[in-house]
């Protein structure tokens, strides 16, 4: 008997794939309206796969059986494997997927395939099974699953934009005054300097930007200005932190969830940009932490 062992990593979620790999078939790899499968130790289940063609022939139907064997929410999917001529040639196969979340939404994916009759169907699936697995990704990031991606959390205590520009200056009143005259920008909410670090949201056509207080003493420039941070929002800043932190970046602040309702980390890139993410974790009043909202 041959076996062979794939791995790759998903820029989907575990929990994502394990629902492909179980209910969702239809989406990324069965022929619609083909599949009949109950995702129970056990089960048997059924689907075709359609194999088409670019000189006009129509196209050829590869039906695929098999069982449940072991199912493990989220984290492992094992299932017998039977398909016909240029498959396992009716031989019953043992297909295991492992998932192992990573950092942020990824997913390392192991998968094992053992049981071929033949050298032939082990290496005709070996070159299958990395195609396959491309496609699964690119089908689920359409959308094809029927997942929505929830609406960010609002919050008073922050402008509604994703990227959200901090440029310090050393006279604050003047940088808002010049901002306002120059691009229009307005004046969104005040953070008094008894309350912390002083800054002021402002609010540009539909994007936004702080600007903060320039202590040359305390943060002295870089590059020879004043310090300049870009704000993203981020669905989760503990994996966006992790998953800088693994490509390359510095850690500045670990997350930490602020009064304002935001969970916050700063880093700064292998270029040397500093950048801060943010989470919405809240709606809070700026009144409770001692902003003063001026629209």
């Amino acid at each position: 008997m041959h076996a062979l062992t794939i791995t790759r990593t998903s820029p989907r979620s575990a929990a994502t794939l394990y629902r492909a790999w179980t209910t969702g078939w239809g989406a990324w790899f069965a022929e619609p309206n083909t599949a009949i499968i109950r995702a129970d130790i056990g089960e048997p289940f059924f689907f075709e796969v359609a194999q088409r063609f670019t000189d006009g022939r129509p196209p050829v139907r590869h039906p695929h059986y098999g069982r449940f064997l072991r199912l493990v929410p989220d984290t492992l999917v094992s299932l017998s494997w039977v398909t016909g001529a240029g498959g396992t040639a009716g031989a019953e196969t043992l297909l295991t997927v492992h998932l192992d979340a990573i950092a942020g939404d990824y997913t390392q994916v192991t998968l094992t395939h053992e049981g071929f009759a033949t050298e032939d169907a082990r290496d005709a699936h070996e070159a299958a099974w990395p195609r396959i697995l491309a496609h699964q990704d690119a089908v689920l990031a359409d959308g094809v699953m029927g997942e929505r991606v929830p609406a960010p959390l609002r919050n008073r205590s922050i402008p509604d934009a994703a990227f959200i520009p901090m440029r310090s200056y050393p006279d604050i009143d003047v940088a808002v005054a010049w901002l306002r005259d120059v691009l229009g920008a307005r004046e969104r909410l005040r953070v008094p300097r008894e309350r912390g670090p002083q800054r002021v949201q402002l609010t540009i056509g539909t994007g936004a930007m702080v600007v903060a207080a320039w202590d040359a003493v305390a943060t002295p420039a870089t590059g020879g200005r004043p310090p300049a941070v870009l704000m993203v929002r981020v669905p989760d800043v503990h994996a966006a932190y992790a998953r800088a932190l693994a490509l390359g970046a510095t850690g500045l602040t670990p997350p930490a969830d602020h009064a304002d309702g935001e969970r916050q980390a700063s880093v700064r890139d292998p270029a040397g940009h500093a950048w801060t993410l943010t989470q919405t974790i809240a709606d809070v009043d700026p009144a409770s932490w001692g902003g003063e909202l001026v629209e």
